[in-house]
């Protein structure tokens, strides 16, 4: 890697004259600052971008000598000065010292998660924008951490007395001087610890429950999804905000800014006209950014939204997860988002989890954490979670647990969406969608739970036009409870993962205070081992090798790839994944009446072969008591064959080979059924 940032050449800038790495915490080289020095006297600074060879700085940036700042003493405390080349010489000197690329019109990209408990000192530029620098990361700090950093007083008269200049006018020190001139001056490291002495602990400016008036929005990122959504980046209280332009939050952040600035609340009229021209300004100059809600994924980095005030996240890579203030990936929020549980490295158990929910055996218990896992993949396909059993066995407490620990909303878990439409709205403001205490599920939701898990495209025409369409391709983990058999649809049987819960006896049930206040303490462990399960699946994925490939293949290598970290043995996944499968078909054969006459009708072995017509006649003279319900066995050969298509593949599972010719001179379609 260092012959490689040695031999770095930009196409038209040539070689670097000064170069200066930012590294993560690991030391892993990520970004490199370099500096070329043109030939009439100045200079310029172009960024590169070691992961993608861009020559441009990631969105999200490291501090500079991140891994000696990770690898020091807590106890020591970290410099913030502007700018490399005066973290550099402090370092020379012994001091911990650190800054952020850009200086300080990019000081917002920095990832400052890094320096939550220490101690910082701020040394700014002796200039208006070094103690806007200054200030803007103190700030930062404060509103993130609630931890106050210091900044070191530059005015003339307090530097002159520090290295007692006997000259008659104090007014010596020029702007922008800053830490590397006072070292190249001589400063000694006696007349250095002198200053840091005197650095004053930042105070939040006076602003009770308001931010301060910015002129204007203050600043603004705009920007469009590849659908062509127009969102706002906003900066509040020292953390960053994604909102839809037209969304009621972003709408009545626009209302007070005005109120702000004007001192009166906007017209209607000029609230649209500024969402009209904000939404332009994103659609047609904005760049372009992928949104997510929950769960985001940029540059092979995963980052789940904590759900908190201050929008921080946690970043899952291949080498491990930490908690960050600026989240690479764009990430939007419903008003129904709640937050998640804090994890901390090192303390992770997923075995907590046990005492809380209800299963009858290990193989289930291993259902519901691949499920969890499943949920982390930063795509689908991802299969349904369909909870089963009698009145009182914790269904509805088993799912909002479960949900607790990937995406908790409010409510938690909600009723059968009536259509389509509220289904797609619901996964629109959703990581998971958890519906509760089903009896049925219809054939129409059955298909748009389907194409939910496993992708699909829905649409429906936009309201107050006659032909403009709005299209959503969404995939989302789903989690289903109910008494009776949810899946007896092979189609939904073949996403889902089914897990029928025991009755809880009378002297076993809980108290509800009781045992959410005992889950509270116990999430955090349980979010941290999932995350480091996570983790694992982000390093071993690609290396996995299945010896079949379920319907839900990509799942299944997922948490196949995490097994190590979840303590389990090689295979035990899989071992309760194939059992689980086998189950779901059984009890999907057992809900269809088409599947479980054909079943009959050959289970001696003898082959069959006739038209549909036939079939039907054939199968409801012989087993009339399974086939005498018309909602469930057709009597047109149309619907019957469409039904029969819809269960071939529970029949091939069974033995059973289900095969299409055509005979004769009408080109009559014959139906052969041939067992194993």
């Amino acid at each position: 890697m260092t012959a490689h940032i040695a031999e770095l050449r930009h196409p038209t800038a040539g070689r670097p004259t000064a170069q200066h790495v930012y590294r993560i915490a690991s030391g892993q080289p990520v970004l490199i600052a370099n500096r070329f020095d043109k030939s009439d006297g100045s200079k310029i600074f172009l960024p590169y971008d070691i992961g993608t060879g861009d020559w441009k700085a990631p969105e999200t940036r490291p501090l500079y000598r991140l891994d000696e700042i990770v690898a020091a003493d807590e106890n020591r405390p970290v410099l913030i000065v502007e700018g490399e080349k005066c973290a550099d010489a402090l370092a020379n000197l012994g001091y911990l010292a650190t800054t952020t690329f850009g200086g300080a019109n990019a000081a917002h990209k920095a990832d400052l998660s890094p320096l939550r408990g220490r101690e910082i000192i701020l040394w700014p530029d002796h200039d208006a924008p070094g103690k806007g620098y200054a200030e803007g990361i103190a700030a930062r700090l404060y509103n993130l951490y609630r931890h106050s950093p210091r900044i070191v007083p530059v005015s003339d008269t307090v530097l002159y007395n520090i290295t007692l200049y006997r000259e008659p006018d104090p007014s010596i020190y020029p702007k922008g001087w800053d830490a590397a001139d006072a070292i190249a001056e001589g400063w000694t490291r006696e007349e250095l610890d002198k200053l840091l002495a005197l650095a004053v602990p930042y105070s939040e400016p006076d602003r009770p429950n308001q931010e301060p008036a910015a002129g204007g929005l203050g600043e603004l990122e705009l920007w469009r999804t590849p659908d062509g959504k127009a969102f706002a980046t906003i900066d509040r209280f020292g953390h960053r905000e994604n909102w839809a332009i037209g969304s009621p939050t972003f709408l009545n952040y626009l209302s007070y800014q005005h109120f702000q600035d004007e001192g009166k609340t906007p017209s209607q009229s000029a609230l649209d006209d500024k969402k009209r021209s904000l939404i332009g300004q994103a659609l047609f100059a904005g760049e372009e950014h992928r949104c997510f809600t929950r769960l985001g994924e940029k540059d092979g980095a995963l980052y789940l939204d904590l759900g908190d005030k201050d929008w921080s996240a946690i970043e899952i890579t291949a080498d491990g997860w930490r908690l960050t203030d600026r989240p690479a990936a764009k990430l939007q929020r419903s008003n129904s988002t709640r937050a998640l549980p804090l994890p901390a490295p090192g303390i992770g158990d997923v075995t907590l989890l046990r005492r809380f929910v209800n299963v009858a055996s290990e193989d289930d218990f291993r259902m519901l954490v691949a499920w969890l896992i499943g949920c982390f993949r930063p795509k689908g396909p991802y299969p349904i979670l369909i909870l089963t059993g009698e009145q009182g066995s914790a269904k509805s407490t088993t799912a909002r647990v479960l949900r607790s620990l990937i995406d908790p909303a409010s409510p938690m878990t909600r009723s059968s969406p009536r259509d389509e439409r509220d289904l797609i709205i619901a996964a629109t403001n959703n990581h998971v969608l958890a519906f509760d205490n089903l009896s049925l599920i219809k054939p129409s939701l059955a298909d748009a739970l389907c194409r939910l898990a496993t992708g699909g495209g829905f649409g429906t025409r936009q309201l107050h036009t006659n032909t403009e369409e709005v299209l959503f391709d969404v995939t989302r983990p789903c989690l289903l409870n109910g008494i009776p058999d949810l899946a007896s649809r092979p189609d939904l049987a073949d996403r889902a993962i089914i897990v029928n819960l025991p009755v809880i006896s009378e002297a076993q049930r809980q108290f509800e205070d009781t045992f959410w206040s005992e889950f509270k303490k116990a999430s955090p462990r349980i979010l941290s081992a999932l995350l480091d399960a996570v983790s694992a699946a982000l390093g071993r994925v690609n290396a996995v090798e299945l010896l079949s490939r379920p319907r839900m293949a990509d799942f299944a290598r997922w948490v196949t790839a995490a097994e190590p970290a979840l303590g389990w043995p090689d295979g035990a996944f899989m071992a309760a994944y194939d059992a689980n499968r086998e189950a779901v078909g059984d009890a999907a054969i057992d809900g269809n009446a088409v599947a479980t006459a054909i079943l009959h009708l050959v289970a001696d072995g003898t082959p069959w072969r006739g038209t549909a017509t036939d079939l039907i006649c054939e199968l409801r003279s012989r087993f009339p008591v399974l086939t005498e319900d018309r909602q469930a066995f057709p009597r047109q050969a149309s619907q019957f064959g469409a039904d029969l298509r819809r269960v071939e593949p529970l029949l091939r599972h069974k033995g059973v080979a289900v095969t299409y010719t055509r005979e004769g001179r009408i080109r009559t379609r014959v139906i052969t059924l041939k067992p194993a």
